[in-house]
């Protein structure tokens, strides 16, 4: 019974959740950062959603960035956190203008 054990275990199914759905990553469809699972599909960039791979994202306040959108953004605006909150009083002007 021990062997089948390990090796249903190396078949089953996995308790890892994704950080960006939040549904079961299985091994043939995960890429893990800083011990924190993904699927392929959902390691993205946050601003632009272009593929990012483990080498070349940015990691800001939670949230993941192409090197290219981060660069860009920092130049926009000089800092992130300062964006992210632009662009929820943006949504909610537009909200009380519609």
């Amino acid at each position: 019974k021990p062997i089948a054990t390990k090796v249903s275990g190396l078949f089953g199914g996995t308790r890892d959740k994704c950080f960006g759905c939040k549904n079961t990553v299985y091994p043939t469809e995960r890429v893990t950062v800083n011990g924190t699972p993904y699927h392929k599909s959902c390691f993205k960039c946050t601003h632009g959603g272009c593929v990012i791979s483990p080498s070349n994202y940015i990691a800001h306040e939670g949230r993941l960035y192409c090197k290219h959108h981060h660069g860009q953004l920092i130049k926009e605006k000089g800092n992130l956190s300062q964006l992210e909150g632009d662009r929820e009083k943006a949504g909610t002007e537009v909200a009380a203008e519609s």
